[in-house]
Formats: C-alpha cells, structure tokens, sequence
C-alpha cells in the first residue's frame, strides 16, 4: 500500500486524481511508479474511460519532473488507419501528430501546454517528450525513458517485438490496450490471441513484470455500456 502523504500521492490530488479510492487504479499507479530494477514492465488490460492512459501519462511526467529515473517520456502509437506515414506531409513530429490526443489531452492536466512545450526541441537539448508512431522505431535505444505503448491491441506481433527490443534496462515500458476495441483489422491472432495478449502470457510469472485490469468506467454508465457491444452480438449470434 502506498504511503499517501508522498508528494506523489498529493501531486495527483492537485490534479483531480485520487486513485485511493479505487484499488484497481492504486495497484496500477504503485507499479507504474517502481523503478525498473523492481517493476520494469506494466500491462494494463481495461476497458475505454477506466483511465489507463492518463494515469501511465501522468506517471511518467512527474517522474520526468523529478528526473531521478527518467529523462523523457516516449509515448508510441500504431497509426491506424493510415499505416504508411512515409507519404504524410512534414517531419516526423508532423506525421504523427495526429495520432497524439491521448497524451496532449493528460498532460494538460500536468499544466496548461506541457505537450508543445515538451516536444519543443532547442538546439541539442533532448525534448521531455517524443510521441512517435511505431512507423520510426526501428534502430532506436531508449535509456531512461518512460515507455508508453498507447492502443497496444492494434500492434502486430512484429511491431511490439520492435518497441520492447529498443528499451535497456533503465528503461520503464508501460503497454496499455483494450481487446475490446480493435481498430487494426489486419493484425494476426494466434490462436484466437492478439499479439498483445500473447506477450502478456509470454511475461507471466515474472516479478519485474506486474498486469493489471481496471474495472470503474469514469466516463459514466453509457460509456461503459456500450464498450460491451459484443455481449449483444454474441446473443444474436447465438454463441451466449
């Protein structure tokens, strides 16, 4: 259990975050605060509104503010629907800026700007921030960097194999996705398991590796409703 009167704890109350009420999002925030060399991985598994994006966000950024563990964040994304960004227009900050809402939208909760400000780069001073999409990580290695894999349900095995092979040991890798929103219709299943789930099956057992499921839609009643969808169709289907 965390100790609540950690500058953390009341760094995410200024925020309007109070994870201790719910102890799905307070075993999440627990992990994603271990240093790598107790906890280096996280998978979280949840459905849209329960706020695995935004806690993995602000996680990193605070731990990037204090700068003990980390230097930046890299907060990756596959680009769905538009596969090749090669013929997008712009650099790389460019061509993936459309794909960054997620993570511009929680670090306005870190302050007012904090995304264009983070990714502003200065002469040779490394940004706080790089969001890319996984069309540029090969040939990369991140050190002490906070690793986000945001719609991780949507990468392809090859794609995940290519993200966690970039990351050293002073590295935190946080995968987040939903199984139940895929927007990638071309990725490959095996045996009926997203790529996703089967590196998570590949890590069970671990201890640097935590997993994690959280159960309270915050967006309210309708949203979480209609994230189970496919409950309805499995009954029309006849499979319930």
């Amino acid at each position: 259990m965390g100790n609540f009167d950690d500058i953390r704890w009341k760094w995410l109350e200024e925020r309007g975050i109070e994870v201790y009420g719910d102890p799905y999002q307070l075993d999440y925030m627990l992990n994603l605060w271990k240093t790598p060399d107790k906890v280096q991985a996280v998978f979280c598994e949840a459905k849209a509104g329960t706020g695995k994006t935004t806690l993995a966000v602000l996680a990193g950024a605070y731990e990037v503010i204090k700068g003990e563990h980390y230097d930046r964040i890299i907060y990756i994304r596959n680009a769905v629907p538009v596969r090749e960004q090669g013929f997008l227009t712009g650099d790389i900050k460019q061509k993936s800026a459309p794909y960054m809402a997620p993570i511009a939208d929680a670090l306005e909760l870190v302050h007012p700007a904090t995304f264009e400000e983070w990714t502003f780069e200065q002469g040779k001073q490394q940004p706080k921030l790089v969001p890319i999409t996984t069309s540029f990580v090969r040939g990369i290695t991140w050190k002490r960097s906070f690793v986000i894999i945001d719609e991780a349900q949507n990468l392809d095995l090859e794609e995940l194999q290519a993200i966690y092979t970039r990351c050293d040991a002073t590295s935190k890798i946080v995968s987040i996705g939903s199984v139940r929103q895929v927007d990638n219709k071309k990725v490959k299943r095996v045996a009926g398991f997203l790529p996703f789930q089967i590196y998570m099956k590949h890590f069970v057992g671990d201890p640097r590796v935590s997993f994690h499921e959280l159960l309270t839609c915050y967006r309210g009643w309708f949203a979480d409703k209609a994230d189970d969808i496919f409950e309805t169709v499995k009954i029309l289907e006849g499979r319930l």
